[in-house]
């Protein structure tokens, strides 16, 4: 199993510093999220107007290596019907990705109706790019206006069995959807291979991981550490732009919390 980390944590961040930080933290592997921009956001702004073979090679010459690529997509919208961004496409060009993480799809104004036609095609979609990786589609939490069609961890289940795919759980989308994160692990079963970790407190997503209240220690007894392919800290990393040692002891932490439990359970 991986202990990752993602570039999107610092996104507002030059992404260079951003490796050099990571790397500083004692960090092996990141989950490089790349630059997307469409419905009302706009994420991974610290890679807008880089070149993906650029921030490949960014990557290679730090002397990380990559676990997986987030594509932060997931809205659909005309001219951009897929569940696949047109960026991903041009980073496949450059690097044989391992694994590639999805959001959920997701369609401002749309009905129940829209997801039992879309379904096929996001299905068609992911195993266009399958090949000999690993695709993940993560959880999402509701949006207003937005139709979420995989919300509750069985729907998600139901999607990742139809499409033969398989689920990055979210720790902190799950929390803010009020659902148990252990139950989550159970409902997920043997589907469940990456995990982007993150604590959760009073609404707040993204929290510095020990900083929330959601119940780890249960957590990760829960899952089976054999199946999982990844563990990513996806949680909000202190930065002061005059001292990169904040960043870097930030980062440490968050590692040291994720293998502190990992070596619990890998001992008994």
């Amino acid at each position: 199993m991986i202990i990752s980390i993602s570039t999107a944590n610092l996104y507002d961040v030059p992404f260079e510093k951003v490796l050099n930080i990571y790397k500083a933290a004692g960090y092996e592997h990141i989950e490089l999220a790349g630059y997307w921009k469409g419905g009302e956001w706009e994420i991974g702004q610290h890679l807008k107007g880089i070149a993906p073979k650029d921030a490949i090679s960014a990557v290679q010459k730090n002397g990380l290596k990559i676990s997986s690529f987030h594509d932060m997509g997931g809205v659909i919208e005309d001219g951009a019907e897929s569940i696949i961004s047109a960026t991903t496409y041009e980073y496949l060009e450059y690097y044989d990705f391992p694994c590639l993480v999805f959001h959920a799809p997701h369609k401002k104004g749309a009905t129940a109706a829209w997801w039992a036609q879309y379904k096929e095609k996001a299905m068609e979609d992911l195993q266009a790019v399958k090949e000999n990786r690993l695709i993940c589609v993560e959880n999402l939490f509701e949006v207003e206006n937005y139709f979420m069609p995989l919300i509750t961890p069985l729907d998600m289940l139901d999607f990742a069995n139809y499409a033969d795919v398989y689920v990055n759980a979210d720790t902190t989308h799950y929390a803010h959807s009020k659902f148990d994160i252990v139950g989550a692990v159970k409902t997920l079963g043997n589907r469940l291979k990456t995990i982007h970790l993150s604590d959760y407190k009073k609404r707040e997503q993204h929290v510095h991981l020990g900083k929330g209240v959601l119940d780890f220690a249960s957590f990760f007894k829960t899952l089976d550490l054999t199946n999982i392919y990844s563990v990513c800290v996806e949680c909000k990393i202190k930065y002061d732009p005059s001292d990169d040692r904040v960043a870097i002891e930030s980062a440490k932490k968050a590692r040291e919390f994720v293998e502190r439990f990992v070596w619990q359970e890998r001992e008994k």
